[in-house]
């Protein structure tokens, strides 16, 4: 059995996941414990390995039951989409032949590899198929469902309003943007929106924007109830952040938002469209994201809506 190790984080394992349906066989997937409930039902997904390395760095006296666990697994071959040392480590402990990119993010752990791919492309999802010596634009633009989950039903659907789910949150504050832009948003769209929040600053932000508009529905879900929320949705648009990218993996139209960021993970096609703070720098300390037109985004609505 093969297996493909993406620990990290929520967005970039969602985009690997282009590889799935390009394979002729089922695979393990090696992933971070904190983010296996994003691959969980995924018919071409053997097994989920979750490795527990956020607990270890809360608590270091549990390296060790974790190295015994990792030992004791075995895989034919290992796919390293990560390009980390962690990852390179976790993968050779559980391979004899580990397989990564000739130029990872990080140069040492091509130490590790028994096979290394000279990665030349622009964006990650390119990438990812690279590692496989699978080149296919056509794919790229055109993919089948990439996530899945346990049906769930939801009484706050709209049967004559389009559906319009909001993602306010980010890891990083210059990816998200203001509330107060949310709520120009909320009421210049006269349709029903959902916030879903995930802790209590989005909480709180997401209370602020109903209260001052109409339309706005916020609510707490878990990850299956997320996914299966999108994928019933007519549109989404978010912060460049993990659950933006669920629209992108299942094909539901899609609108991220990008300020100390820009785009070098998923080609647009006619489901999704890029915005993008324009000539700036790519710095995570840089607070430009203030600066998107909503003009802009209001623009894109009309195009993937109307």
């Amino acid at each position: 059995m093969d297996a493909i190790l993406k620990l990290s984080s929520m967005g970039d394992i969602i985009h690997s996941l282009i590889v799935l349906p390009k394979l002729t066989h089922k695979v393990n997937f090696i992933v971070d414990n904190s983010f296996k409930e994003i691959l969980e039902y995924h018919p071409l997904i053997e097994n989920i390995i979750p490795i527990h390395l956020r607990e270890i760095k809360k608590n270091k006296l549990l390296i060790f039951k974790e190295l015994t666990r990792i030992k004791k697994l075995h895989y034919q071959n290992i796919y390293d989409l990560q390009g980390l040392l962690k990852s390179a480590i976790v993968g050779k402990m559980m391979s004899n032949n580990l397989i990564g990119y000739q130029n990872p993010r990080e140069k040492i752990a091509s130490f590790f590899y028994n096979k290394k791919i000279k990665s030349t492309k622009k964006y990650a999802i390119e990438r990812y198929l690279e590692l496989f010596e699978i080149e296919d634009k056509e794919y790229l633009v055109n993919h089948p469902k990439l996530l899945f989950y346990r049906e769930k039903r939801f009484e706050f659907l709209s049967p004559t309003k389009k559906n319009i789910v909001f993602i306010i949150g980010a890891t990083w504050p210059c990816k998200k943007v203001s509330k107060e832009i949310w709520l120009t948003l909320a009421n210049e769209i006269p349709e029903n929106i959902i916030i879903p929040y995930s802790n209590e600053k989005e909480k709180d932000e997401a209370f602020w924007i109903a209260k001052n508009s109409k339309n706005v529905l916020p609510i707490s879900l878990n990850l299956n109830d997320l996914k299966a929320l999108i994928d019933k949705i007519d549109l989404l648009i978010g912060n460049d952040t993990g659950p933006s990218f669920i629209a992108w993996a299942n094909n539901i139209k899609n609108i991220v938002l990008y300020g100390c960021t820009y785009n070098n993970k998923i080609l647009e096609n006619k489901f999704s469209k890029t915005i993008e703070v324009q000539n700036r720098k790519i710095d995570k300390n840089l607070d430009v994201i203030h600066l998107l037109e909503i003009e802009e985004i209001l623009k894109a609505v009309d195009e993937l809506l109307y």
